[in-house]
């Protein structure tokens, strides 16, 4: 989960507890009082009681383990309007009824199908994370959809979740890919070719015009000195080496700064990938798409500081 929906989370696990602990109306049995299951709790609770029960079960509290039993109430967490139950859910499907079975549940890989095209980037990021790239043989529509989401969402972490589910497929990756880019030229799906079919397409460099996807984001170490001063020397090796009006930052405060270029084109950042590896002055330490989850979370340590 990203910072927002941790914090989204912890205040309807507050709410659900508060609810836990307000009087109100028994409904009792002739033998006592009726015992609600995580189930039922999963099928008709609010929201706050959805996350109170999939916390329960991601503790290990579910009596008898996980198993299709659950298939109703993740699928009513999954019309939820709170997104961190939507995300929990899509991670207790994929980890209990998907990673590692043989033949996962049918009705639970339609459920993440589902669940990763949700309007939230957490849902999305768990549904696949935690799911469809755990299927083991993946059926040729799932193959599919995890390019798809490569080409789309650009987070570093499940770029590199989906290109390792791949790597097993890519007999099947590589038409699917060229067949794409034969289509429509997209540059998104040459951006993440290498990524997932370990190798560059053919007639690459009739891309290296086109503009990126997204940009690029290059992060520099920081040689300890003068930060502007770092900046200053990155933009002027930078525009030797071609580079027109480099976009650089400084990131960080004291010695542990860091630089932060951002590249438009995509011969820009082939040429920056090839000039600093190995370079001996300028170590780039990290390189990422700007997926923008990620510019809002870099823009919002800067104004932080």
């Amino acid at each position: 989960m990203t910072r927002y929906a941790m914090i989204a989370c912890a205040g309807l696990l507050s709410t659900a507890a508060a609810q836990m602990q307000t009087p109100g109306p028994t409904n009792k049995a002739p033998d006592g009082p009726k015992t609600i299951s995580l189930q039922e709790m999963l099928v008709i609770g609010p929201s706050a009681l959805k996350l109170h029960s999939l916390a329960m079960i991601t503790q290990g509290k579910a009596p008898g383990g996980v198993d299709g039993s659950f298939l109703p109430g993740f699928k009513a967490c999954a019309e939820d309007p709170a997104t961190p139950v939507r995300s929990v859910a899509a991670r207790l499907v994929g980890e209990h009824l998907v990673a590692g079975k043989a033949s996962p549940n049918p009705e639970a890989v339609a459920l993440l199908v589902k669940l990763a095209g949700d309007e939230a980037s957490d849902v999305r990021y768990s549904a696949v994370y935690h799911g469809l790239t755990q299927i083991k043989d993946k059926p040729d529509a799932i193959v599919v959809l995890l390019i798809d989401v490569a080409a789309k969402n650009r987070e570093q972490g499940l770029l590199e979740r989906i290109a390792e589910s791949l790597k097993g497929d890519r007999d099947r990756v590589v038409p699917i890919l060229d067949k794409k880019l034969a289509e429509g030229g997209d540059i998104a799906y040459y951006e993440i070719y290498e990524a997932l079919a370990g190798k560059p397409p053919a007639d690459a460099d009739k891309y290296l015009d086109m503009p990126s996807s997204r940009p690029r984001l290059f992060i520099f170490k920081g040689d300890g000195k003068d930060p502007e001063a770092c900046k200053a020397e990155l933009e002027r090796e930078l525009k030797a080496a071609g580079l027109q009006n480099p976009d650089v930052s400084v990131s960080g405060m004291g010695e542990n700064y860091v630089l932060l270029l951002k590249t438009y084109l995509t011969k820009d950042y082939r040429m920056v990938e090839q000039h600093f590896a190995g370079h001996r002055t300028f170590t780039i330490t990290q390189i990422l798409w700007l997926a923008p989850e990620l510019e809002i979370q870099i823009d919002a340590m800067r104004h932080s500081k």
